[in-house]
């Protein structure tokens, strides 16, 4: 009897054992798990962000160049561009460049009565602006920040013979791609970085990446149908 339960009780603990390394590579297997899934999730994460970006870097590209087209097709036939002005959307606190008037949420509107030439001309997407009673409100750029359009008087001889299409609060990454891109296509031949350093298009690099500030507040301004070796250029050119 005495050998019976010595053995039994040998084969109880042995069982016992058995479950507890059973258990034991369980739990580390699910820890294992549970990192690769972590690691996953980080990757995912980092991968979505970076593409959220570039699709909105391109998604801007193609809202300037669609502006652009727009502006000289509807003022093409009058040989000026008299009339384009548009202010609205998010920019910075020194008020839009002096534009000022804020809607109920306290974003800057047009100081053009709600840009009534600029919205019958169909100039921007309906997904870029904001229209009450009519009229258009605010206008952002597919980082949240706001967009100007406007003439430039001294780009060019003879008064309103040259357009300009500006970006507001973009993050840096945005800012450096749109900077060195190449805008001969669109007719952009003037870039101005953050009201710091005008370039011809596309900008250098090494300059894109020392005027794009880090964060998301930067600015981009195209100058559009400007002679760029005109002598008023050639004499803003560079840093500011």
């Amino acid at each position: 009897m005495n050998n019976f339960e010595i053995k039994n009780t040998d084969c109880h603990a042995a069982l016992a054992m058995t479950k507890n390394a059973q258990s034991g590579r369980s739990m580390i297997e699910m820890l294992g798990v549970l990192a690769i899934i972590g690691v996953l999730s980080v990757g995912g994460i980092a991968g979505y962000s970076k593409a959220m970006m570039k699709y909105r870097i391109n998604k801007t590209i193609e809202q300037i160049t669609l502006i652009a087209g727009n502006v000289r097709a509807f003022w093409g036939p009058q040989k000026n561009y008299i009339g384009v002005h548009c202010y609205g959307g998010n920019c910075k606190a020194s008020g839009c460049n002096g534009h000022s008037g804020v809607n109920a949420d306290g974003i800057p509107i047009s100081d053009d009565n709600g840009c009534p030439i600029v919205k019958k001309a169909k100039i921007f997407p309906d997904d870029m602006i904001t229209v009450t009673d009519g009229k258009i409100m605010s206008i952002t750029n597919p980082f949240g920040g706001g967009v100007m359009l406007g003439t430039q008087d001294k780009a060019k001889d003879g008064d309103n013979q040259a357009f300009k299409i500006e970006y507001y609060q973009l993050p840096q990454e945005a800012c450096i791609e749109l900077a060195t891109h190449d805008w001969s296509n669109a007719g952009a031949s003037i870039i101005i970085i953050n009201d710091s350093y005008v370039s011809k298009t596309p900008a250098d690099l090494d300059i894109a990446t020392q005027y794009c500030s880090d964060g998301d507040d930067n600015d981009i301004w195209l100058y559009f149908d400007v002679d760029a070796n005109s002598t008023y250029w050639t004499e803003q050119l560079g840093e500011r």
